[in-house]
């Protein structure tokens, strides 16, 4: 018969052990990615990095379609102790393979409809195959974060990224254009979808069938996720697009480079707010002690991260853009800069969208996210022909302030939640500019790899001293007091 293992305690110091494994973990495949994005760079020309990197900005568009924003629902669905979790886990995962098959049928027809040349609709037509296996891809995370074992999400795209370094290698070496790089992609995204299925399948029993009164509560339940995400997802990817229209391909291809930037910021507010959005799912609403501690302990941590990842970026954007991508894309520096400091304003809204969904306020995102893209296209129209690349990294940081304060009001207003401590969340910018003004001080008596490590060592003593990160100081972040329940395993069948 069915038997559903007891609920285990889990400290947040294993919490906090967690996100550090995730953090690590993509820190570190991020960098493996970087080696293969900086040799297709040195292989390809400017504009043809452009084409590249447009597609797979295309395809990121298409979370639109592919996502919905029904895996953050799904997970409420997937810990509820009364539904039978291998069936709901099953018709999900199909769901979700439905939604890739049109995402890549739109990928195809947004190249073709938008008037771009036949390279790159072949191009597309192979790179598309990228959502038709990362979508139900990304639907296998479902037991991992259940069950706060998302690490082996990183094994899994760590084999990919792996394969995706040796094919890229290979087409590089026998002289490839885009099409065979695109392919490299592709297999890449099926390696990490096999290996997923194996481990996922040991930690809950799926049953695969259709259900098709689970798939529509999903999906209307997801419209307000859906329809906000729709909008962030444009606003953050249509940069690219408006500038091959508005500018030229090289453009595309300097932007790109700060866009590789940004995905290694990211990493820290995506592996923040995966493992603590289990907690504020498990919280909400019963323990709302436990709910405002989350909060609050994820504020803490992501202010941390953005202050140390903003203020060397900085002062020492170019010698980073010059090392890693040589001098050809040294004009990307200005705008790398600005697109990463964006990006830190940015991990408030990643953990504040977390906040909202995990608190059953996610009719307020579509709003939100609307005033968002109204703002950044206006602002694209304006800036790119007048500034190009730095005018396309404004928009975006300004959009990224626009999104995070209204997100931060709507959290703030609903009466069960805790109030910022806005006094101590207002030194970081402090802090940055501290750091970046040692780290400068430094760069003109030292070698600037020197310089940078006092651009985070001094607004990191400063965060601590003025106790921004919790009574103790950066100690703060260790308490491990509090407990939440979760399940040890998903499911577990058994015959008696």
């Amino acid at each position: 018969k069915r038997h559903v293992r007891p609920a285990r305690r889990l400290r947040v110091g294993s919490v906090l052990r967690n996100v550090g494994a995730l953090m690590g973990g993509r820190l570190l495949l991020a960098v493996v990615g970087w080696v293969g994005t900086l040799i297709i760079a040195a292989h390809l020309s400017e504009e043809q990095f452009g084409k590249f990197s447009l597609l797979f900005a295309i395809l990121a568009m298409l979370s639109i379609v592919t996502d919905l924003g029904i895996g953050r629902l799904a997970l409420a669905g997937i810990m509820d102790p009364t539904a039978d979790r291998g069936a709901f886990a099953g018709t999900y995962v199909l769901l979700r393979c439905c939604l890739g098959f049109v995402g890549y049928i739109v990928a195809v027809a947004v190249v073709v409809l938008a008037g771009y040349d036949a390279e790159m609709v072949r191009a597309m037509l192979i790179a598309g195959l990228v959502v038709v296996f990362s979508t139900p891809s990304n639907a296998y995370n479902l037991p991992f974060q259940a069950t706060m074992t998302m690490p082996k999400v990183v094994v899994a795209e760590a084999a990919g990224q792996l394969v995706r370094l040796a094919l890229t290698i290979l087409v590089v070496l026998k002289g490839g254009g885009i099409v065979l790089l695109a392919l490299a992609v592709v297999l890449a995204e099926f390696t990490i979808l096999v290996v997923k299925l194996s481990r996922a399948h040991r930690l809950l029993a799926f049953r695969y069938r259709v259900e098709w009164a689970t798939w529509w509560r999903l999906l209307r339940e997801a419209v307000p996720i859906s329809l906000g995400t729709a909008m962030v997802t444009i606003y953050f990817r249509l940069d690219a697009v408006m500038l091959s229209k508005l500018d030229t391909f090289r453009s595309v291809g300097l932007y790109a480079v700060g866009a590789e930037f940004v995905v290694l910021a990211d990493f820290a507010a995506t592996s923040l707010s995966v493992p603590f959005m289990t907690l504020m799912v498990s919280a909400w609403p019963g323990d709302l002690a436990r709910m405002r501690a989350t909060v609050r302990r994820g504020l803490h941590l992501l202010t941390l991260a953005a202050v140390l990842i903003a203020a060397p970026t900085i002062v020492f954007a170019r010698p980073l853009v010059t090392l890693l991508f040589r001098e050809k894309f040294a004009d990307a520096s200005s705008a790398t800069a600005i697109l990463v400091t964006a990006e830190c304003i940015g991990f408030f809204a990643t953990f504040g969208f977390a906040v909202l969904v995990a608190s059953h306020q996610h009719r307020h995102y579509p709003l939100i996210a609307g005033a968002g893209l109204v703002l950044n296209v206006v602002l694209n129209l304006v800036f790119i022909p007048r500034w190009s690349i730095e005018g396309a990294a404004v928009a975006t940081l300004l959009t990224e302030a626009l999104v995070v304060s209204l997100l931060w009001i709507a959290i703030t207003r609903h009466p069960l939640m805790p109030a910022l401590d806005v006094k101590r969340l207002a030194w970081a910018p402090l802090a940055v500019a501290a750091g970046a003004g040692a780290g400068w001080l430094a760069w003109q008596v030292v070698v600037w790899p020197v310089a940078a490590a006092a651009s985070i060592a001094v607004p990191a003593a400063l965060l601590h001293v003025l106790r921004v990160t919790g009574p103790d100081g950066l100690a703060s972040l260790r308490d491990s007091d509090a407990l939440v329940a979760v399940p040890s395993e998903v499911a577990d069948d058994t015959r008696e």
